[in-house]
């Protein structure tokens, strides 16, 4: 199959030790890579020493959009399964798959030296990952190539490529892929015109939305002590797109530690998890608002063993953003491991964001650690 114009300048100038191609979904991206890159990078180092790993945000990720797509093309024979612990033979090299939406990933690399590593939606990566990942590439000829979907100029990968280091990237709109109907892209083009999303989405560009209230990204902590009796809030949600949001943070002196998870869909979905990673960090009790459920979510919560301290909200909610987490933001950090879309939702929230599930959640626990901080507090799960 005929390559485009940019699809073959990859193939001539990708020869930096990092390599990437950002843009669009759908913007055939990682076609190339599952076509020509990266067999082409594994046989070429056929032999040398080092490890060759795959990341992308977990392995069902990676094999839905990079394993599936090549065993389908050249088989299992060239394209393995990967076994535990994400062994694999691809092309009769032994290699990696790995999960690095997840701080924990980082052990999988811990005493690696990589000749190559490929990685899939880079930009929704733990940024942990990433740094270990740059002190294993080693020796001359290593080298990585990885794609991304662009999100906002505050966002680490974006300070990471724009920062001087030895970089080939390329920026592909939804119009670069010719596999797609052109109605198809005319309908996407209408749906997310006069939206962020149209730059992101459409013309794979980094673009940060207008009138965002938070214009740098919070250090983070891997010292999870920093965190145990803080308190927790939950942010449910019960239908259409939103997501339902964890907040855990305690005060620090003059700071707070913030941890963040976010699951799509329904919040029933989510409980188990809640339940533990309160546990887990001994935060309590979880704070959930009554307003639209009825008192439902602290019921179920109750009913798992949480300790819940349910509330009617009467604030406004871009008021409460705007008061309490802008006025904390300089002074958080957030524990490793907290989800990268939480994030990233937060760094994007404006009054008029489709999405404001994390920035809420985190605004209401920084209200009450605002309001009396850890003093003279215990949490429940401390006992435990």
């Amino acid at each position: 199959m005929q390559l485009t114009e940019k699809q073959s300048e990859y193939i001539l100038r990708a020869d930096r030790r990092w390599n990437f191609k950002g843009g669009a979904t759908r913007s055939g991206k990682t076609w190339l890579d599952v076509h020509y890159v990266i067999p082409s990078r594994i046989r070429g180092r056929a032999g040398e020493p080092g490890l060759t790993l795959l990341l992308g945000v977990s392995r069902g990720t990676l094999e839905r959009n990079v394993l599936g797509p090549m065993r389908a093309l050249y088989g299992e024979e060239l394209v393995g399964y990967a076994a535990s612990g994400g062994r694999l033979r691809l092309f009769g090299e032994d290699c990696f798959a790995l999960g690095a939406g997840r701080a924990c990933a980082v052990s999988g690399l811990r005493g690696a030296s990589v000749k190559y590593a490929y990685g899939d939606e880079v930009a929704d990566w733990q940024p942990q990952v990433f740094e270990l990942l740059k002190s294993r590439l080693d020796g001359a000829s290593s080298c990585f190539d990885g794609t991304y979907n662009p999100q906002g100029k505050t966002h680490w990968l974006y300070r990471f490529l724009t920062g001087g280091a030895d970089v080939y990237s390329q920026q592909y709109g939804i119009a670069d892929n010719p596999f797609l109907p052109p109605a198809f892209v005319e309908q996407l083009k209408r749906e997310y015109r006069g939206t962020v999303y149209y730059d992101r989405y459409i013309l794979g560009r980094w673009k940060s939305a207008e009138g965002t209230l938070f214009a740098s990204e919070p250090p983070v902590t891997g010292d999870a002590s920093l965190l145990r009796g803080g308190v927790a809030h939950v942010d449910a949600a019960y239908g259409g797109g939103d997501s339902t949001a964890l907040t855990l943070g305690r005060r620090t002196g003059d700071g707070i530690v913030l941890y963040g998870r976010l699951w799509e869909g329904h919040a029933d979905t989510a409980l188990s998890a809640i339940a533990a990673e309160c546990l887990r960090f001994a935060c309590a009790p979880v704070y959930c608002e009554t307003n639209a459920d009825k008192g439902y979510l602290a019921r179920e919560l109750r009913r798992l063993g949480v300790p819940v301290r349910p509330y009617a909200e009467r604030e406004n909610k871009f008021l409460k953003i705007s008061t309490f987490l802008r006025k904390w933001w300089p002074c958080i950090r957030f524990l490793s491991g907290t989800d990268r879309a939480y994030i990233d939702e937060i760094l994007d929230y404006t009054d008029a964001a489709a999405h404001d599930d994390a920035p809420d959640s985190a605004a209401c626990v920084c209200r009450i650690l605002d309001g009396r901080g850890n003093e003279g507090y215990r949490s429940p799960f401390e006992a435990l």
